[in-house]
């Protein structure tokens, strides 16, 4: 087999950028709306919080605090997942002596069956904040990925070695990843100010963001899961996507203390670009025997704006929150790579055919994905123990983005309950708190059918460009999260 056989994402040079700047860390998967992934500053992170990761959930909280605050945090998340797809997903089984391009009947378990993941994903965030000595003032930077996503699915045994399958070693899922990862890095600056006599404190953040899509999966030049041509010979191959971006984005909010006990925020985080972001970089493709061909690419997408509300009351030795966010997955319609040259646009009709009508030309492959919006809400709450030592606790709850006839093994979701529970300590002279949290998210889980049927046996599927093989099939998922933060005053 040649070169693009290989596992891996970095098969060609070019895997630079943000994966040198932070080599050992990867965006989580989702356990948000989509794929968010922001859960730094664990119960401190919200909407009606002074923590420096309000930076991105209320730039606002910035100016609630006193002096200079330095928080660093390490989120640690392991994640197991499965997707069983049925054999009455493929999209044609050739019966012995029929000549057909698609998946031999004896070969059915190179194309359905059980795929299984299991990663250890680390998620950074670094932030200062500070009042610069000026009252009712503050301002603040961060670095932090609060979208993103990653797998590494594992081999399918069976199939190690079979050189008549070579590809199906990679796993039933490969028509969707084999292994892959979106990162969208945020390096954030913002600045707050308080107005004592309104009781109110107003913030904005601007964020210069860097988007990276790295990922590769198994394709065949039509678009099926076929894996051989009616003459037996190799059509399955593979389609390597590596494309970046640099973009702003810009957050903003507001807190007000109707009493002297509570604290209401509300905020606005929107996407990044906002609107439509065009990742340039290339996509290389091989088909069969063919050799591996690279072409320039601008993948075309728009991600979610977000609004964000939390509040929290102060008791003596208690407080207790409520966060709540609507986050507008339905901007994320599509995934399209489009040629980078002139005139190149990704317009679809509603069959998934390129529109020329409305300009649509240079499309290379289209990954529709419709996803809808999401909310969470979460209720919670800290004890103080002794004054150095605060429990803490939540529950929450997030919808689903993603609908049945675009759920695939790239971005799993599905309804979820997170739970946690944690310590922070401030050490005797108040300049240094550390904080531990556990949180466990339980994922329902979720099964699609397969694509009906024409009465040519045919799967109804997309046109090409966006034709796609089918990911109907049993998804469970489980991730176990730990927080470890360090928080400095000065």
């Amino acid at each position: 087999m040649t070169a693009l056989y290989k596992r891996g994402r970095c098969v060609y040079a070019g895997c630079g950028g943000i994966l040198a700047l932070l080599v050992a860390t990867h965006a989580g998967p989702a356990w948000g709306g989509g794929f968010a992934t922001a859960r730094f500053g664990s119960e401190h992170g919200h909407a009606a919080s002074d923590h420096v990761t309000t930076i991105y959930y209320n730039p606002a909280g910035l100016a609630r605090g006193e002096g200079t605050r330095v928080y660093a945090e390490g989120l640690f998340a392991y994640r197991t997942a499965s997707y069983e797809r049925p054999s009455g997903a493929i999209d044609r089984v050739v019966e012995d002596g029929e000549s057909a391009a698609g998946t031999p009947a004896a070969a059915q378990d190179a194309n359905a069956g059980r795929a299984e993941l299991s990663d250890v994903i680390t998620t950074p965030f670094v932030g200062v904040a500070s009042d610069l000595g000026i009252d009712n003032l503050g301002v603040g930077a961060g670095l932090y990925v609060p979208l993103g996503g990653s797998a590494s699915w594992s081999q399918n045994e069976a199939f190690a070695g079979n050189d008549a399958y070579p590809g199906a070693v990679d796993g039933v899922q490969r028509w969707h990843v084999i292994e892959g990862e979106q990162r969208y890095l945020y390096v954030t600056a913002g600045g707050a100010y308080h107005v004592p006599a309104l009781d109110l404190t107003l913030g904005a953040g601007l964020s210069a963001v860097q988007s990276e899509v790295n990922t590769i999966r198994a394709r065949t030049a039509s678009g099926t899961d076929d894996m051989v041509t009616g003459g037996g010979e190799l059509v399955e191959g593979r389609s390597l996507v590596q494309v970046d971006d640099i973009t702003l984005a810009l957050g903003a909010g507001a807190m007000w203390d109707p009493v002297d006990e509570l604290t209401v925020g509300l905020s606005y985080q929107s996407s990044p670009g906002f609107g439509e972001m065009g990742l340039s970089g290339t996509v290389t493709n091989q088909f069969g025997a063919g050799e591996p061909t690279p072409v320039d690419v601008v993948l075309e997408q728009t991600l979610p704006d977000i609004v964000r509300l939390g509040a929290a009351y102060r008791l003596p030795r208690a407080e207790l929150r409520f966060a709540g966010d609507y986050q507008r997955w339905s901007r994320f319609e599509r995934q399209c790579l489009v040629r980078d040259e002139p005139g190149a646009r990704c317009a679809i009709t509603d069959t998934g055919a390129a529109d020329g009508d409305a300009g649509g030309q240079g499309i290379v492959v289209n990954l529709p994905r419709d996803f809808r919006d999401t909310f969470g809400v979460r209720a919670g709450g800290s004890y103080w123990v002794t004054p150095p030592a605060e429990l803490f606790a939540s529950l929450g709850y997030d919808s689903s983005a993603i609908p049945d006839e675009t759920l695939d093994p790239t971005v799993i979701d599905m309804p979820k309950v997170a739970a946690t529970a944690g310590l922070r300590y401030t050490l005797p002279d108040d300049r240094l708190a550390l904080m531990a949290g556990l949180t466990q998210v339980f994922y329902a889980d979720r099964s699609t059918e397969p694509r009906p049927r024409g009465d040519d046996g045919q799967p109804v599927a997309p046109s090409a460009p966006s034709r796609n093989p089918d990911g109907a099939g049993d998804y469970s998922q489980s991730i176990s999260l730990a927080t470890i933060g360090v928080e400095g005053r000065f």
